[in-house]
């Protein structure tokens, strides 16, 4: 409409005078509500608790430490003790054994053909990707999937995400396409395609944020971006400057590195000070034991896991940095978080599991100077794991806290309360992806659990977040179950049953709010709330379809004696 006056240059002065006021404070101050912020959820892959700077961690992780201090801090997020189950979760909101992850590393004879245990994400779950597409997302990828290979229907973009770089095994170097084990090829695919040939300065972290950052900057919608790294997963690769940054900093070995970091996590308040370093399982060795060669290789391998987490938060930094430059910063929820526990798992350990020999090895350049360089094939081993994990129990692969346990920080968009917060009630992975959709506006399809899709089993945290209010979490249970190895968790009160030597076979019960290490046995103290929570733990195997492996597999297998790293 054209509004005419016989006096124009007032009739314009009124109207600036009357919305100058507006016109400033649109300046000066953030939207009052960002209707669906920019998505950003950043995965490593097998890093410890403890290993980032707000966590008390030693490795330099600066840009991942401002987000912290910028957002939310976590203290008992809880993921799955394995990649593609945890990622299952994530994706799905609800209990991988009800996602067509049911296990990890093959299945056991009585598994094959139970509904659950495809190994990929069935037909019956709906990916975050897909459900934030309707709502106005444009979905993105790039890193490790590790959730189906089949066909392009199993892949990212059959699964929800516009635009994907990603590796559909479960690892691979971090240099180039040699595999884990030369019986499973490396698999890169660019959304329908299959990658033939990398680029030749190819480094997993910095490729893979070279694709997200390229994704986020073609769009024009809000985006949800998935940045999946897949360090510091073995084999342990790094640029050698950055390597020998850390080359010192691991000579007094893993038992020292519990302790220093045990103090550290105390410090920040993320452990009660009265909690004791965790003890060291005798199937590991000491370092004492160890003699100079044998330390000086595994201060090395330390010093390429270091290198390697160093690495991703500098590229974490580079997508702040272009998130800022695009003017998208504070309308960007960012979630960073951890997949696992450390990992234990040695080369030979795969190589056993798909029985090759170990003279596969045989083939790369693993002398001093080389690990962690193209064409050397490192890990950590149990030793360093039972330090990264510091201070709780065990590693990767297990139901206990040092399995279970990952770091989880959000850096939510400006319009959220301002209040820097430590959350520490239990939460869960399958928590995310309410949240998100929470977030973006968006509806699940699903409207029971009787339908063709399947309903979310998680919480939305945003009241949580925003508020602070943790009641609802606090009363919620939840289960977890792989390789045949029990838990449940309800409050601070949580049950575990595994093999020896890893536990004693049958149910232990634990105060994690005194006893976060789970050192205490109580199961004879409280016989009472064991049984209870052990009716709940048979009350969740059946309603997500639990099948329990007849013999022991992979993780509950018992090591070879004691081990040198």
């Amino acid at each position: 409409m054209r509004i005419q006056t016989a006096y124009p240059s007032i009739a314009i002065q009124v109207l600036f005078s009357a919305l100058l006021p507006l016109l400033l404070l649109l300046q000066i101050t953030p939207s009052l509500a960002i209707e669906r912020p920019n998505i950003v959820m950043i995965v490593l892959d097998d890093a410890g608790y403890s290993d980032l700077g707000a966590y008390g961690g030693e490795i330099d992780t600066p840009q991942i430490d401002l987000l912290a201090k910028q957002g939310i801090l976590f203290s008992q997020f809880h993921v799955t003790p394995n990649c593609s189950s945890t990622r299952a979760s994530l994706l799905t909101g609800m209990d991988h054994h009800r996602t067509g992850l049911g296990t990890h590393g093959g299945l056991a004879g009585n598994q094959k053909g139970k509904p659950g245990y495809e190994g990929h994400l069935n037909k019956k779950v709906v990916t975050l990707a897909k459900v934030l597409r309707t709502s106005g997302y444009r979905t993105m990828m790039a890193g490790k999937w590790h959730l189906g290979k089949k066909d392009p229907s199993a892949w990212p973009v059959g699964r929800g995400f516009d635009d994907s770089f990603a590796l559909l095994n479960g690892g691979a170097s971090h240099w180039d396409l040699t595999p884990l084990f030369p019986s499973t090829p490396s698999v890169y695919v660019s959304d329908d395609k299959v990658v033939e040939k990398l680029p030749d300065d190819f480094y997993s972290s910095d490729y893979f944020t070279d694709r997200i950052i390229d994704f986020m900057k073609a769009s024009k919608q809000p985006f949800f971006a998935f940045l999946s790294f897949t360090a510091p997963h073995n084999p342990l690769h790094a640029p050698e400057e950055l390597i020998q940054k850390y080359k010192d900093h691991y000579s007094a070995g893993w038992d020292v590195l519990q302790r220093s970091r045990l103090r550290r996590l105390k410090a920040k308040g993320l452990i009660p000070v009265n909690v004791e370093p965790q003890p060291r399982p005798n199937w590991i060795s000491s370092w004492d034991r160890l003699d100079k060669k044998a330390k000086q290789i595994a201060a090395r391998d330390m010093a390429v896991y270091a290198a390697m987490i160093d690495r991703v938060d500098q590229n974490i930094g580079r997508i702040v940095s272009d998130l800022k430059t695009q003017g998208r910063y504070d309308d960007t929820l960012i979630l960073v978080f951890s997949d696992n526990g450390p990992s234990k798992t040695t080369i030979a350990d795969y190589l056993n599991v798909v029985n090759i020999g170990v003279e596969y090895l045989e083939r790369f350049d693993n002398n001093l100077d080389n690990r962690g360089q193209p064409a050397s094939n490192v890990d950590l081993g149990p030793g360093w794991a039972y330090g990264l994990a510091a201070p709780f129990r065990l590693m990767k692969g297990y139901q206990s806290q040092g399995g279970v346990l990952s770091p989880l920080i959000v850096k939510p968009p400006v319009d959220w309360p301002q209040h820097k917060q430590l959350v520490r009630v239990p939460i869960h992975v399958m928590d995310i992806m309410p949240t998100l959709l929470e977030v973006g506006g968006a509806i699940h399809p699903a409207r029971g659990s009787g339908g063709a899709i399947l309903a979310m089993q998680g919480k939305s945290m945003v009241t949580l977040m925003k508020r602070g209010d943790g009641r609802e979490f606090s009363k919620r249970g939840f289960g977890g179950e792989l390789f045949g190895i029990r838990a449940y968790r309800l409050g601070d009160w949580k049950i575990l049953k595994m093999p020896h030597p890893y536990g004693t076979g049958a149910w232990q019960l634990y105060d994690l709010a005194s006893d976060p290490g789970e050192t205490m046995d109580l199961a004879s103290e409280h016989p009472g709330r064991l049984n209870t929570l052990a009716k709940s733990w048979r009350s969740y195997a059946a309603v997500n379809g639990v099948t329990e492996p007849d013999k022991p597999t992979f993780y509950s297998r018992p090591p070879k004696g004691p081990q040198r790293n």
